[in-house]
């Protein structure tokens, strides 16, 4: 099939959504399909070409659109700038693909039109050509036009059942829904570096149990749970005695970033009384040493807040490349975390609570075997959730 991927984001983004996009698309050309990527040209503080940024496939091509740009204004336009950057975008999508060469074997331009923006769903069904909506969270607004427009698509593909309900409720046919969360790449998970070879290059050196977190220290402003580890860690520290302070058994490696959010938690740490011995920070890297990252570790943590963008719309890419490094993990009880894991794959906590998380590192410490098996059944069940096993299923169920 020729697919065209529609977005309103910049490309490439240092942010999850852009690689997100990139797997999407580099697992439909793995699948055979001809894909071209419609996104607006905008001003980028990332310099590095699309296809290297990501390592993507070379054969995924890259249509740039003219549209209004709010990053290129010296002050915010807000919401009303937002707004009109997604119509310009949508208004140049439609064209675009309606000027685009016909393929003369098929007589028409593409067979499929693909996107997670709802912004741009009007424009793209105002083509004529069958829409797939990828769904990563519902609308402020406009609620019962958006389901209209979905009953209109060949399918509207859920990150998360509470979407899904959601989506029902408003009065969506079943018959063009599903739930399909993220997704990983195994490719990116062969070959891993010991856990002494990992921890050396990231400069860990201890002989505690290391729990990491690997990824962007928050989401649109939003903690992520971070702070919630550090204050678990420093609630495990053992009090001082009469015969001194024994050693702490748990030790916190935190990797990413952006440099503000790294410092600020780093400030926390201190505040904590937290040292250089008890947490280390990294920094960001590329998604090229994630894998390395996760395999410095004993356990992974997702301590994710109860808040309703963790609660109904999240699909987190880091459930799944945790899942992938082999390690137990230790995650917020969410509804969309249960849409893929349970007591077999983690361990939960109750998601916001301190002592609840510091309750789960200790059993995860004293029940090493069970931790390990919990583990091992994730590792085997990640291999459903891979981004070819994904994008098989998704365009299975839009025909």
């Amino acid at each position: 099939m020729r697919i065209a991927y529609c977005t309103n984001v910049r490309l490439p983004s240092e942010r999850a959504h852009g690689h997100q996009i990139a797997q999407v698309c580099d697992a439909l050309v793995q699948l055979g399909h001809d894909v071209t990527i419609f996104a607006p040209k905008r001003w980028n503080p990332v310099k590095e070409e699309y296809h290297s940024y990501y390592r993507s496939d070379a054969r995924v091509k890259l249509h740039y659109l003219r549209a209004f740009d709010p990053n290129m204004h010296g002050i915010s336009t807000g919401l009303p700038g937002l707004m009109f950057a997604n119509w310009t975008t949508g208004c140049a999508t439609r064209c675009a693909l309606q000027t685009e060469p016909f393929d003369s074997a098929h007589g028409k331009q593409f067979d499929l039109l693909y996107t997670r923006a709802p912004a741009l769903l009007g424009k793209l069904l105002q083509t004529g050509m069958p829409v797939v909506l990828e769904l990563h969270q519902l609308p402020r607004f406009g609620l019962r036009r958006f389901a209209r427009r979905c009953n209109k698509c060949a399918i509207v593909a859920c990150l998360t059942s509470p979407m899904r309900d959601r989506l029902l409720e408003l009065g969506v046919h079943p018959d063009r829904l599903i739930v399909e969360g993220d997704a990983v790449d195994l490719a990116r998970f062969q070959n891993l570096p010991s856990r002494e070879e990992a921890r050396k290059a990231l400069g860990v050196s201890t002989n505690r149990i290391v729990v990491g977190y690997v990824g962007r220290l928050k989401t649109l402003g939003m903690e992520k749970g971070v702070s919630h580890l550090l204050q678990a860690l420093k609630k495990l520290q053992p009090f001082d005695s009469a015969h001194g302070k024994p050693e702490a058994k748990f030790f916190g490696l935190v990797v990413g970033g952006p440099d503000g959010d790294k410092q600020q938690y780093e400030a926390q740490a201190r505040s904590l009384g937290l040292t250089e011995k008890d947490v280390r920070f990294t920094g960001e890297v590329s998604a090229h040493d994630v894998p390395a990252a996760l395999a410095a570790c004993d356990i992974l943590a997702m301590p994710f807040p109860d808040l309703p963008h963790y609660r109904n719309h999240m699909s987190p890419l880091k459930m799944f490349e945790y899942m992938a490094a082999n390690r137990v993990m230790i995650t917020s009880d969410l509804p969309t975390v249960r849409d893929v894991l349970s007591e077999k794959t983690a361990v939960f906590c109750a998601p916001g609570d301190v002592q609840s998380l510091a309750d789960a590192l200790v059993f995860v410490a004293n029940h090493s075997d069970e931790a390990k098996e919990r583990a091992a059944t994730a590792r085997s069940l990640v291999e459903r959730h891979t981004w070819l096993e994904r994008m098989k299923r998704i365009l299975s169920a839009a025909k």
